[in-house]
């Protein structure tokens, strides 16, 4: 595999094949974990077409065993994990605080926070001995702002800004970088699918730049973060969201 290789959890994804498209055009070699073994193996499949080279994973994040896993038998295989992107999580479930179910509740937790805080660990004595490395945890501007009927996706992404400043100061001692990217209103097939045309239509153009991200813009933010280009940052949030919100 490349002298570069990067782990993108969520890989598969509307935003996570752009991060993935566009780390490899970096020089990358990209290991996908994703559920969506379809999506996953056609990317792949794309990335070789393009001289590029990718693997993937099928993992449950919510499974500590599977995460474990896979970071052993990416390591095993290249030796070392330069760059660990965590963009796999979602709303999922949206009720108001009467109506939701604790086992939702612990499921939003799980998959956003729980994952990001497993996938971390599995990377974090690699990163240490190597005294080099790349942290990137997904927040969203709903962990600044909150929003009504999201408070299990709320607090989880408000908590890894948090998490991930902690782990930030853990590792820099080690050379290791650790910072957020906080995606605003994205053009995703998921979240567009909630929408009506109109509403999503007003939507966009309710933003103060006219109109909602792409997934390429939130994949240039994470490149920016994975580069040296950003070598003297650590403990920040990087947010990408036409301007939806300041922080």
């Amino acid at each position: 595999m490349s002298t570069k290789i990067a782990v993108v959890t969520g890989g598969a994804g509307g935003i996570g094949q752009a991060v993935v498209t566009r780390l490899a055009e970096s020089g990358f070699a990209v290991c996908i974990i994703d559920q969506n073994e379809v999506a996953g193996h056609e990317l792949v499949k794309i990335l070789g077409q393009q001289n590029r080279t990718g693997e993937f994973y099928r993992v449950d994040l919510k499974c500590a065993a599977e995460i474990k896993n896979a970071f052993e038998r990416i390591h095993a295989k290249s030796e070392h994990i330069d760059v660990l992107v965590n963009l796999a999580g979602g709303t999922l479930h949206k009720h108001s605080i009467t109506d939701f179910p604790l086992s939702e509740w612990r499921e939003v937790i799980d998959v956003n926070l729980k994952a990001t805080f497993l996938c971390c660990q599995a990377v974090a004595t690699v990163m240490k001995e190597a005294k080099r490395g790349a942290i990137i945890n997904t927040s969203s501007n709903f962990g600044i702002t909150g929003s009504a009927g999201r408070t299990a996706y709320s607090a989880a992404k408000a908590a890894i800004i948090a998490f991930s400043k902690s782990l930030a100061l853990e590792m820099a001692p080690y050379g290791v970088r650790v910072n957020t990217i906080a995606p605003g209103l994205t053009a995703t097939a998921r979240v567009m699918a909630v929408h009506t045309k109109p509403e999503w239509a007003n939507l966009s153009k309710s933003m103060p730049l006219g109109r909602a991200g792409q997934p390429a813009d939130i994949a240039e933010g994470i490149n920016f973060l994975a580069s040296d280009d950003s070598a003297f940052m650590t403990g920040q949030v990087l947010h990408v969201n036409g301007g939806m919100i300041f922080s």
